[in-house]
């Protein structure tokens, strides 16, 4: 019987949502048990503090209709590639025993994205059906290009997707006014390249299919 727990990392909070909120919301309608996790909590300013960015993941996990996040809470001096943060994640997945996991592009320009995606894949090498989410923006430009692969139409839960997204709002004061309709216009344009209103994107890491 097929599992119906999926697994989504990000390292921050807003990541998931940017990245893939109106995927989160589309499994969550089908069925499935989608499970957050995040790995560290950014604690810039006392407008953006550790707390209220959780209540922020919380709020939004509920938009999307998924369960709340777990929070690994990890020291930015522990978002490091080794055995300690692999055998957190292989746990996690022990546990859990996803059908699907999701995590954040490798290409991305974040060192935090980086560390935790080649973490996860390190421990998803016994595990079938592994994507990475497009990269967050503001910022995120490197040399390498994402390359989508695989797309989901999300023209029935974008509003969810913007809903979710609306849940930080810490994250006006630093991204600013356009943050949200910028990621809405990737979401159009993903759209188009398949016909449809809404989408994302996602490349392929593994599938199993037949």
């Amino acid at each position: 019987m097929q599992s119906k727990s999926i697994l989504v990392f990000g390292a921050h909070p807003d990541d998931l949502e940017i990245g893939m909120g109106g995927t989160i919301a589309k499994l969550s309608s089908l069925g499935y048990d989608v499970q957050p996790v995040i790995a560290t909590l950014p604690n810039f300013v006392k407008s953006d503090t550790k707390e209220g960015r959780m209540s922020e993941s919380m709020l939004s996990a509920k938009v999307m209709g998924c369960k709340s996040p777990i929070f690994l809470d990890l020291p930015p001096e522990e978002m490091v590639f080794g055995r300690k943060l692999v055998t957190l994640i292989d746990s996690l997945i022990t546990n859990n025993k996803p059908d699907s996991i999701f995590t954040q592009w490798h290409g991305d320009s974040h060192q935090d994205h980086q560390i935790l995606t080649k973490s996860v894949i390190s421990a998803c090498r016994d595990q079938n059906n592994i994507f990475m989410y497009e990269t967050t923006i503001p910022g995120g430009i490197t040399e390498n290009s994402f390359r989508p692969q695989l797309f989901v139409n999300i023209t029935e839960t974008i509003e969810i997707k913007k809903n979710a997204l609306e849940s930080f709002q810490s994250q006006f004061v630093r991204c600013g006014d356009i943050w949200i309709p910028a990621i809405l216009g990737r979401c159009s344009y993903r759209g188009y390249q398949i016909n449809s209103k809404y989408a994302e994107a996602f490349e392929v890491v593994k599938v199993i299919i037949w």
